[in-house]
């Protein structure tokens, strides 16, 4: 009795600490993780990579993926929205997360003039590594339009064969389910909030 007594103002702030703990733990730790609504499924597709290796959404399951349409000759928007997402890749291959629990998937609007070794230099320059990123063509044009078009990407073939498009990345979750289409081309995009984002569905 006499100890607590001696020691009460310290027991009482113990217990504040305690109660405020608990109230915090209650308020923020059980609070349910924030995440992305499901869209729309995303459309199947399978197409080789620049190594020949087919590569679907099936296969691919089982994985976050950030899916992007580009063509190497775009004079605009491809090249800058490439290098952002190889800073993606390097965070994500930082957190020991690429090609484990994410993927990133670049599919070409052009597959006559973006061969294998077009692709591999577009990737070059814009610092992307080609042995966990999959940049993938299909071997026709116009189904690989159509399939930007099912992804919510639109894009129109101009007259001297360049594409107007949208500069969309794709965020598709472990089943195969559009989670967020993020515009490409806003000032406030960094690596980081793509990642963070990928990381409420992984």
């Amino acid at each position: 009795m006499a100890f607590v007594k001696k020691h009460s103002f310290k027991i009482a702030v113990l217990a504040l600490c305690a109660a405020m703990g608990i109230y915090l733990f209650i308020t923020y730790g059980m609070q349910p993780k924030q995440t992305l609504p499901v869209l729309q499924a995303a459309p199947a597709f399978e197409m080789n990579d620049i190594d020949g290796k087919p590569v679907s959404l099936e296969s691919t399951n089982g994985k976050a993926r950030i899916v992007y349409f580009y063509f190497a000759n775009c004079p605009d928007v491809c090249p800058p929205t490439t290098f952002l997402l190889s800073q993606v890749q390097d965070q994500l291959e930082a957190e020991g997360k690429l090609g484990k629990s994410a993927d990133l998937i670049s599919i070409t609007f052009d597959p006559e003039r973006d061969t294998p070794d077009a692709i591999r230099d577009f990737a070059k320059r814009h610092f992307a590594d080609t042995s966990s990123w999959h940049f993938l063509r299909g071997d026709e044009e116009a189904s690989t339009l159509q399939l930007a078009r099912d992804f919510g990407v639109a894009v129109i073939k101009e007259k001297d064969g360049s594409y107007t498009h949208m500069n969309v990345i794709t965020i598709v979750d472990k089943d195969g389910q559009i989670r967020k289409w993020i515009n490409g081309s806003s000032e406030d995009l960094t690596a980081e909030s793509i990642v963070d984002e990928l990381n409420k569905i992984l």
